[in-house]
This record gives structure tokens, sequence and C-alpha cells, in this order.
């Protein structure tokens, strides 16, 4: 056993690629003990916090986004995160949506009669599943970013326990968010099946490789459309959107607004990354049902929104 934990050697973690991550997870866990351990802290305060928190991260990423600009695009943490434009594009636009809606959760917190920091903690907590997602170089850590994003949504969904609705929302969202999870989860372990990886620049080194059809490419292709599946449940496309107006509805609104942007934002994020990073040799292959997913959720979209009442 001592030669075997001698001998393993985990990845050399460059802690500063991690910094916004590390903000927010700061944050989150000092929410928390003021709210156990100094009741009496005014609660306006709490606001402030997820919002300087968020400008702190808004202010590393622009120092990054500069510094790749010297540097170019690079990974961290055992080739698993990307660190480049995209990534901190898709964060700082998560950080804003943070720190605009803590902005208005202050009111809606007081007139609900709850003072507590909790809201304000899983908005950063889901802050962090975003920038995961959208940062994600492996499958795997994308899954992880994915679950982060969609607990800390649940439990926001059905924060008010004065309602009935949110009650309901919360739910329904998390019922059919784990059927989306196992979708997506099923779709990564047949895409490793048929390339034996889940890091996407390697899935997409072996499938540049391959030169003829293998009996593989069928465990590809189920795999391709689950993973679809899975994220198009978190963008809302037709006919995967069920879930979004019951659970709108239901939800705070300041929740509604959260789930609208920097939820949507990270989902759209990671379905590019995968898309474009991994997958991009086989575009005729997921190409139409994109389209298709496009096409039927404008549609479906359209007409919904003449009737509504």
């Amino acid at each position: 056993m001592s030669i075997v934990a001698a001998s393993f050697t985990g990845p050399n973690i460059a802690f500063t690629d991690l910094l916004p991550l590390l903000v927010w997870l700061g944050a989150t866990c000092g929410l928390l003990l003021l709210g156990s351990l100094v009741p009496k802290w005014p609660k306006g305060w709490y606001a402030g916090v997820a919002v300087l928190s968020s400008v702190a991260v808004v202010i590393l990423e622009m120092v990054k986004w500069h510094n790749l600009g010297k540097e170019g695009p690079t990974t961290a943490v055992g080739d698993v995160v990307s660190i480049d434009r995209f990534a901190v594009f898709a964060t700082i636009v998560v950080a804003v949506a943070v720190a605009l809606v803590s902005t208005v959760t202050h009111d809606y917190l007081q007139r609900e009669g709850n003072d507590g920091p909790e809201l304000y903690a899983m908005f950063l907590t889901a802050a962090m599943g975003a920038q995961i997602m959208v940062s994600a170089n492996d499958l795997i850590v994308l899954f992880l970013g994915l679950e982060t994003l969609s607990l800390s949504l649940y439990v926001l969904a059905a924060s008010n326990r004065r309602r009935e609705q949110s009650q309901e929302a919360g739910i329904k969202y998390f019922v059919l968010g784990g059927f989306a999870s196992a979708f997506f989860l099923y779709g990564i372990a047949l895409i490793y099946g048929a390339t034996g990886h889940t890091n996407l620049t390697t899935i997409a080194t072996k499938l540049s490789s391959q030169i003829s059809i293998t009996r593989n490419d069928s465990l590809l292709l189920v795999g391709i459309g689950l993973l679809l599946v899975g994220l198009a449940f978190k963008v809302s496309a037709v006919p995967f959107h069920s879930w979004a107006p019951d659970v709108y509805e239901g939800s705070p609104s300041p929740v509604t607004a959260f789930m609208a942007s920097a939820g949507k934002v990270a989902a759209f994020c990671a379905l590019l990354r995968v898309l474009t990073t991994a997958l991009e040799r086989r575009v005729d292959d997921w190409r139409p049902v994109v389209w298709a997913l496009a096409l039927l959720t404008v549609f479906v979209g359209s007409i919904m929104a003449v009737v509504q009442t």
C-alpha cells in the first residue's frame, strides 16, 4: 500500500487559475457562518457579500482575459479545466447575473418575511457549478458542474416555504431534472465506451484518427444523442421544455431571473464546448439534430406566446 501511495502523484494544481471559484466558495462559507454565528448581522449586508464577491470575480476574470491575450489558452487541474476566453466571458456573464439578482433579492426576502443568507449562498453555489460547466474540458467534470448547478436550482425553486406553488416547482424540477441527469450520465458512459476517454480534447483526437466506420459508431451516436437530451433539458429546448413554465411561475421571482440567465448561459456554453471541442469531427451527425431542436423551439415558443393569456 505504501508503494502504491508513494507512486501516485496528483495533478499539478495552479490555484491562481481557480481563484474566481475560490472567491465564490469563500463567500458562500462566510455567508453561512455569519448567518449562524452572528444572528444580529445587518440583513442587507448578505446581499452586499454576494455582490462584492461577484464583482471580485469579474475583476479577476478581466485580468485573466488580458493575460490570455499574451499567453494564449491553456488547461488546468490535470487538463480537465479549460482556461480560455470563451470560459472567461461566460463566467463574467454569470457573475454579472449573480450581482444583479442579489441586488433585488433583499427586497423580495423582506416582503416574504425571510431574511436569512441561504438564498444568497445558493446563488453563489449555483454560480460555482455554472463556472465549472463553462470551463470543463472533461465530461465527468462537466457532470459535476451540472449537478452542482442543478441541485442549487432545485433548492432555490422550492425556497419559498409559504407558497405551495414554490414547493410544487421544486419537486417538478427535481424529478424531471433527475431524469435529464440520468440521460446525460448514460451518454457519458456510452461515449467513454466508444472512445475510451472522457477528456474532450482526447475524444476529439481519438475521433480524428478514426478513419473507417467501426462497431463503436453506434455507441458513439447513441451517446451523443443522450448527451444532447440532457443538455437540451437544461436549455429548455422543445420537446424537453415542459418543466419550464410551471417551474418559472412557481419559483420566487429572483430565482426565476437567475435560472433564465445564468442557468441558460451555463447550459448553452457547455453544449457549445462539447459539440465544437470533442465532437467537431462528427458535426454531420449532430448538426441536423441541433437544427431541428432550434427550429422546433422557435416555432413552438412563438405559437405558445401568441395564445398565452
